[in-house]
């Protein structure tokens, strides 16, 4: 048996960020919290997300499962349900559906078979590069490059952060100095390339609800976007693979 109420705004932005990349997602409910990690087809993009127990309302959980859920169902449900509504989830193993509630709304949601779905493991990645940036300026970079290109690469030194995407005619370049980061730990100079659309689903998800997106970077490794939301309570975690340049 699971039960939980959580704010409408705290429960969209996790079925946010991982319907970006998935259809279906299993998520693992447990004492301490619901967790889910899962990749997209193309092995491309990849989320990590932590939703503790103490982001919700109530919270009682007293059998660890895991669920399989269609996420394009729950994202219909969830959008009668203003940012500060909250939204009351439960689970019974016996019934075998997600029932969620909205005020005087309820609906059951049939689940999917977890064990059609494969598990996703944390590829074990040495990246070199730390840099908190403010998200604001992530998502006018992004914006900005998107009328330009299809790519964008990132790279960092012991003195800054940029952003480059470069078109046919035009290139568009974000440069922030150290001074102007949250934080940056790099002792040598790192650069990766990136596909844009999958980038900007990423950074569009963190966008409001966080000041500041961690960013870990390597030379031609995939990077490493964490966030968190509700005073650390939900953390948000994505891998990207890079786009290799060709010589």
């Amino acid at each position: 048996m699971f039960q939980g109420k959580i704010k409408a705004d705290f429960i969209k932005t996790i079925i946010d960020a991982t319907a970006i990349l998935v259809d279906e997602a299993k998520f693992r409910l447990t004492g301490d919290g619901i967790y889910g990690r899962t990749v997209d087809p193309a092995h491309v993009g990849m989320i990590d997300f932590k939703l503790n127990k103490e982001a919700f309302d109530e919270y009682n959980c007293q059998e660890e499962t895991e669920i399989g859920v269609d996420l394009d169902k729950l994202k219909s449900t969830l959008k009668i349900a203003a940012s500060e509504d909250l939204v009351n989830l439960e689970y019974n193993k016996d019934e075998g559906r997600l029932v969620v509630t909205i005020g005087n709304l309820k609906r059951k949601l049939a689940l999917l078979d977890t064990t059609e779905m494969a598990d996703t493991k944390i590829p074990s990645l040495d990246l070199p590069a730390e840099i908190v940036v403010p998200t604001v300026e992530l998502w006018q970079a992004i914006r900005a490059a998107e009328a330009i290109s299809d790519h964008i690469t990132l790279i960092a030194d012991k003195d800054g952060f940029q952003m480059i995407a470069e078109g046919d005619t035009d290139v568009v370049e974000l440069k922030l100095s150290k001074e102007q980061l949250y934080s940056l730990k790099c002792e040598e100079r790192v650069r990766s390339m990136f596909p844009l659309d999958y980038l900007s689903d990423m950074i569009k998800v963190a966008r409001g609800k966080s000041d500041e997106i961690t960013i870990n970077l390597g030379n031609d490794y995939p990077v490493r976007l964490s966030f968190e939301m509700a005073g650390g309570y939900i953390k948000i975690v994505y891998l990207l693979a890079p786009r290799i340049e060709s010589e």
